[in-house]
């Protein structure tokens, strides 16, 4: 991928990938990686990534391969078919124009009902920033935009047929490792040390499923007819309920800022709003037209706050579109607009809110608040404990270095960081953390996988001791979107329990940071431990630095432009920082790194040292190797 390609251009590559661990026994194994360069990332388009789960990465490997890229821009609309190690470029007008839950049923049809999908609709076919690529009913590749490139190249999907399997080195050791681990996180997702009744989870059963191959989590999807909540045309429809932990639906509670002191800094004009919850019926009927169009579907969080700034600061209407967030009937044009980019308004909102916000004649708070829903790279907010979550002190500090590292919402990163929350003692008028968590526990868990649990201590006196922890978590996301496993587990540096009981009985909290080694050795066969995994991880890190520092000058001033949203204090403690402390916080994780502390560069002796001295030769050739 060479320097210079923009997301549209022939050349720049889109890569659907799965992972040594998809198709197999091992627990939350169906997920798949996209990769390619977004128009989305903000203000600068670059390569970056997406996972989505589902059941197309194992189909993929079932087909025979272990990826597919997609190079070149196609004159018409095409789909790519893929069936047991042949692949076919099909014309794809017939299915142009179609959602995606209508190019699913069209491609199952035509090829088989066990085909699996991957595609966009509308929106993506109309270079829709935000648009996704869409499988199954609310499976998606959504914050990263590359359903635009798919729109680029005229590809409306890759359809997706194998019958092979996937061979094991040492099938019974395989098995029953795959079984120990399985029952080990299988009570529920790090987010909660047991199973509790949310809103936002389905338990498994009949009428349910889980959302990808291999998942024993118990965070099923519900699958139910709901009566349509707006009139459309004449009389109602029935539709398919997706997850249940969708804003159209429940809205999305925000945490109020604790004292008023902390108010005031954001002066109102940040201040965030509970997302309006429009119950089973309108919602999803709302998320049904989201998903079918290609958008992603979290946007709500973020939109719905924004317009109200616009609001009270008397824009009630933009290109002569009448603001009403409140209402249904609002979203549902607004989608429609937005997808088709139709008027005026649909055009500008394609490009997303800050691009929207750069062109418009906007009050500055209204422009600022845009960037306050959009901080990094022009991606949404998310686990920052600013926006509308609270992530406490010392969460957000690891959290804001994973943001300021990556090319995205670096989720694999900051769902082990964040979710630890949900492990915290009940805090911030106990709407956080758990009644029955007992820090003691939580510490020797942290000791036993660390050796110390200063990274999880609060405050800035124990710096390297977060900065050596973020990098650790960082490595493994990259592992683990690489083996190609759910980022809500794993690493399971935290046991979940099937019963509340269980948890008050333990010991101590630890899972294993082992796991992935375990199983990934007896499914090779080969002699694979933890420092072989982490070392992996370090690896793809490093080179994914090199490509950015390579082709998008990427170095420590493009780091420390996300730094102003952490001067604004977290919303549950009133924790921040300033640019010293910044400072302080990135010299103490590019020492970690061994990362070149002026310029924020890997140095030659630490890739040489990962095997990539091909890497710093193409560097130091181009004058990019710090000396």
């Amino acid at each position: 991928l060479k320097p210079g390609v923009g997301p549209y251009d022939p050349e720049n590559m889109l890569m659907f990938m799965n992972g040594p661990f998809t198709g197999t026994l091992v627990p939350t194994s169906g997920r798949g990686s996209v990769c390619g360069v977004s128009p989305r990332i903000y203000p600068t388009p670059w390569f970056t990534y997406g996972t989505m789960g589902g059941d197309w990465a194992a189909e993929l490997k079932y087909a025979g391969f272990d990826g597919v890229v997609v190079r070149g821009n196609s004159e018409k609309p095409v789909y790519l078919w893929i069936n047991d190690g042949k692949a076919e470029i099909i014309d794809a007008g017939k299915i142009t124009g179609f959602d995606t839950f209508v190019t699913q049923q069209y491609l199952k049809e035509k090829h088989g009902g066990q085909t699996q999908v991957a595609c966009i609709g509308p929106a993506g076919e109309n270079r829709v920033l935000w648009s996704t690529i869409q499988h199954r009913l609310s499976n998606a590749i959504g914050d990263a935009g590359l359903g635009a490139v798919m729109g680029a190249k005229k590809l409306k999907a890759l359809a997706i047929r194998g019958t092979g399997g996937v061979k094991i080195a040492r099938p019974a050791e395989f098995i029953k490792i795959c079984q120990q681990i399985s029952e080990m996180i299988k009570g529920g997702n790090t987010t909660s040390p047991y199973p509790t009744n949310s809103p936002y989870r389905s338990p498994v059963g009949p009428g349910n499923q889980q959302c990808s191959h291999g998942c024993p989590l118990g965070c099923g999807r519900l699958h139910k007819n709901i009566p349509a909540g707006i009139s459309v045309g004449s009389g109602t429809r029935n539709m398919m309920s997706h997850c249940e932990d969708y804003v159209f639906i429940h809205g999305e509670e925000t945490t109020n800022y604790p004292t008023e002191d902390i108010k005031d800094i954001y002066d109102g004009d940040m201040y965030t709003r509970e997302t309006k919850a429009f119950g089973e019926s309108i919602g999803t009927e709302l998320q049904v037209l989201c998903e079918g169009l290609g958008l992603t579907s979290a946007f709500p969080i973020n939109y719905y706050p924004w317009f109200w700034v616009c609001i009270e600061n008397g824009v009630t209407d933009i290109k002569g579109f009448k603001l009403e967030p409140d209402e249904p009937k609002f979203w549902l044009d607004f989608m429609k607009k937005v997808a088709y980019r139709e008027d005026d308004i649909g055009e500008l909102f394609a490009d997303d809110i800050i691009r929207a916000a750069d062109r418009l004649d906007l009050p500055p708070v209204v422009k600022k608040a845009a960037f306050f829903q959009f901080p990094i790279w022009g991606q949404p907010s998310h686990r920052q404990g600013r926006a509308y979550e609270s992530q406490p002190d010392p969460i957000w500090i690891n959290t804001m270095l994973h943001w300021i590292i990556d090319s995205r919402d670096p989720m694999a990163c900051h769902h082990q960081s964040s979710f630890v929350v949900g492990w915290f003692p009940r805090h911030h008028e106990g709407k956080c953390g758990s009644p029955d968590a007992n820090m003691g526990k939580l510490k020797k868990s942290y000791k036993k996988a660390f050796g110390t649990s200063e990274g999880i201590e609060p405050g800035f006196e124990n710096i390297d001791a977060k900065t050596k922890l973020a990098m650790w978590q960082d490595n493994r996301a990259q592992t683990k979107d690489s083996l190609l496993i759910c980022d809500w587990p794993f690493p399971a540096i935290l046991h979940s329990f099937p019963t509340r009981e269980e948890y008050l009985a333990a010991e101590d909290y630890y899972g294993d940071i082992d796991a992935e080694a375990k199983m990934l050795a007896p499914l090779t066969g080969l002699d694979i431990d933890t420092a072989f995994i982490d070392k992996a991880g370090e690896r793809i890190r490093n080179l994914d630095r090199a490509i950015h520092i390579r082709n998008y000058n990427r170095d420590r001033k493009i780091d420390s432009t996300g730094e102003w949203y952490y001067e604004y204090p977290e919303k549950s403690d009133g924790t921040k920082l300033n640019m010293k402390i910044f400072d302080a916080v990135l010299d103490s994780y590019y020492d970690k790194r061994g990362w070149d502390k002026a310029s924020g560069r890997p140095t030659r002796k630490k890739l040489e040292e990962l095997g990539l001295k091909d890497v710093a030769d193409e560097l130091e050739k181009l004058g990019k190797l710090p000396i």
